[in-house]
């Protein structure tokens, strides 16, 4: 398999000029902002440009959730193509993507400004900017068909009718586009952990929550007092992993670093423990 990198910063026009590129190479298939698309097709994965979050969107684009990422490997086993186009805002992105997915590095790289005049970049730039559209190189019925929720127009473009089995590209805005930016307080963040530790059965009073920002995320430290376990450790590693996950889901924070301070346990009745906890 050869891949191709398509390269270029955000918003410069890479989703609306990949099916031609792709052409012009003899390309059938494109990974692009988390999707596997071949013959204009979603064939798997999950469209970064549905995401409420920005934090969560990155990390779909790059194959970070491993469900995502082992989806989008079988299809490509599957379907096997003899070519593939990877966007990516950098060679970096692109080669992160190819180690994800086990695919071969890129035997060529093209950046968007070889294939794109200033002009045409500084128009989608401020479509971007401005408006918050973002392009997807499928058709809206391929789209509908994916459950896609929140579709703003397609434009019709003249494109081969070998690639497409119609010939429109799909705009969209994002949720993360049209919400704005969101701002999640201390407080707030404080309250979210509090309420998901005081719903765990294990934990029998939250202490304290000590929070503070990091790098691009927070670390937090929680004083708890728990109900007996015979084996604490898994306990923590099962709580630390709960909390991580679902604030980030809940909120888009990514909580880089979560120390769990016991300050205390006391008896539990005995009651069957769930299987996702053990071992």
């Amino acid at each position: 398999m050869k891949v191709y990198a398509l390269v270029g910063p955000t918003g410069t026009g890479k989703s609306y000029r990949a099916p031609h590129i792709a052409q012009r190479y003899g390309i059938t298939c494109i990974i692009d902002d988390g999707l596997f698309i071949s013959l204009g097709r979603i064939v798997a994965g999950t469209s970064a440009k549905a995401e409420l979050s920005k934090i969560k969107a990155a990390k779909i684009a790059i194959f970070y959730y491993p469900d995502h990422r082992e989806k989008v490997r079988a299809a490509l086993q599957s379907v096997q193509p003899e070519k593939l186009m990877v966007l990516g805002i950098s060679r970096q992105m692109v080669e992160t993507i190819c180690q994800r997915l086990e695919l071969p590095p890129p035997c060529e790289v093209i950046e968007i400004d070889q294939v794109a005049a200033p002009k045409d970049i500084e128009t989608a730039l401020f479509a971007r900017e401005s408006e918050g559209k973002h392009t997807i190189p499928v058709p809206l019925i391929e789209l509908k068909r994916n459950t896609w929720g929140n579709l703003v127009d397609s434009i019709p473009v003249k494109v081969w009718g070998w690639f497409y089995s119609s010939r429109d590209k799909t705009v969209v805005r994002p949720p993360f586009s049209y919400l704005g930016k969101l701002t999640v307080s201390e407080n707030a963040l404080r309250s979210l952990i509090f309420i998901l530790l005081s719903n765990l059965p294990w934990v029998d009073k939250v202490n304290e929550i000590v929070l503070h920002k990091i790098d691009s995320g927070v670390s937090a430290r929680l004083i708890c007092v728990l109900r007996g376990y015979p084996r604490l450790p898994a306990l923590c590693r099962f709580v630390q992993k709960y909390l991580r996950e679902r604030v980030e889901e809940l909120s888009g924070v990514e909580l880089k670093r979560i120390d769990l301070e016991i300050e205390g346990i006391v008896p539990s009745p005995s009651s069957p423990v769930s299987e996702h906890v053990r071992g």
